[in-house]
């Protein structure tokens, strides 16, 4: 399902970019150019970087967002800085009748994503959540076939990716990787694209036990997370993500009684593989003890398009301006943080977590943590 539209838009939208010394500008500069933004303002807390970012773009500066609100009441503001700072900026961005694009992860725990929700629902404005991955021409055809009932009843699910990351790339800046600056590791930081992936073509799991290590690198939160999940109708699955290790790039695969999907990020490919007979028929009616249905390959049509950060703006506008779903809205942003969250929760507690996850007696434990270091 298409959610954009090449047609012109029927008005220019009023930006403003919150944090725009952040790092990850520069896969936005391109959605900043499109037809439907008007880029009025940018605000960042370095103000030489800031003021240096904002003459970039041609657009004015500020040192403080609320004054960059009120002084220039923007239809959209997007949300670029540490995580750690997204729900009180959302928040702020919400009140003053923004409209909110908000960068992954979407805060820091589950409670603070609760709020932004909340705000958004009291302002009337939408909050959509930087997910752009799930735009992927493989990732649309594995929901689609998923929801058609392709695959017959889902039995497992298996994630893994290797995010290699060096001494030096946690030098760079003193908060990462810690409690008080990331409220996580990998988990945080990594691997929010994995999770969501997870959840936007499974839904939210039901039960998860988890192990966070760290493994290799000096610091100190996770660098590697291993989980296994239970989702409502009784699928299992497993998640595996590391920036202690090297040589596996992002895998999903997905099984079920009527075939097997594998999609491979780095080919952008996905492999569908159909079973002759769905197995809550063959395996009680076979007369052969010991053999497997036999398998055949389907192709499968991807459309055009890509999962950037250009389809998620343009789908932002569309919302905004026709009323289009959202891809991903701080409803379904929320998920991949409550599975981080109780990841986390799960191996510190050392027990299996059902959700929802209680979200006081998580924040208890991130406060424990950060107290610790």
């Amino acid at each position: 399902m298409k959610h954009h539209s090449s047609a012109k838009p029927s008005r220019r939208l009023r930006h403003v970019v919150v944090g725009v010394g952040a790092g990850v500008l520069g896969m936005h500069r391109p959605a900043l150019q499109l037809e439907a933004v008007e880029l009025v303002a940018a605000s960042d807390v370095n103000e030489a970087l800031g003021q240096q970012r904002a003459a970039e773009l041609g657009c004015a500066f500020y040192a403080d967002h609320r004054t960059m609100l009120a002084e220039t009441q923007p239809d959209v503001a997007v949300i670029l800085t540490p995580h750690p700072f997204h729900a009180a900026i959302a928040i702020d961005c919400l009140k003053a009748g923004c409209h909110v694009l908000v960068e992954k992860p979407m805060a820091v725990h589950v409670a603070e994503a609760d709020a932004m929700i909340e705000a958004a629902q009291r302002a009337g404005r939408l909050l959509a959540v930087n997910f752009q991955q799930r735009r992927r021409p493989e990732v649309q055809a594995a929901r689609r076939l998923i929801q058609e009932g392709q695959l017959g009843l889902v039995q497992h699910v298996d994630m893994a990716e290797t995010c290699t990351r060096t001494a030096t790339y946690f030098g760079l800046s003193s908060w990462r990787a810690t409690w008080t600056g990331e409220g996580g590791g990998v988990l945080m930081n990594q691997a929010p694209h994995n999770l969501d992936l997870l959840c936007y073509l499974m839904g939210m799991p039901k039960r998860v036990v988890a192990w966070t290590r760290t493994l290799l690198h000096r610091i100190q939160t996770e660098d590697t997370a291993q989980a296994m999940l239970e989702w409502p109708d009784g699928a299992l699955g497993s998640l595996r993500v590391s920036t202690a290790e090297a040589g596996q790039p992002q895998r999903l695969e997905i099984l079920g009684t009527g075939g097997y999907l594998r999609l491979d990020r780095g080919k952008g490919e996905l492999n569908f593989q159909r079973f002759e007979a769905d197995l809550r028929q063959y395996l009680p009616q076979s007369p052969h003890p010991y053999s497997p249905p036999t398998m055949q390959p389907v192709s499968v049509a991807l459309e055009p398009g890509a999962g950037d950060h250009l389809s998620i703006y343009r789908n932002l506008h569309e919302a905004i301006l026709r009323g289009a779903p959202l891809i991903a809205s701080g409803v379904e942003g929320r998920m991949s943080l409550e599975l981080a969250n109780a990841m986390i929760y799960s191996s510190y507690m050392r027990q299996e977590v059902e959700f929802p996850l209680d979200r006081q007696a998580y924040r208890a434990l991130l406060e424990d943590l950060k107290a610790g270091c």
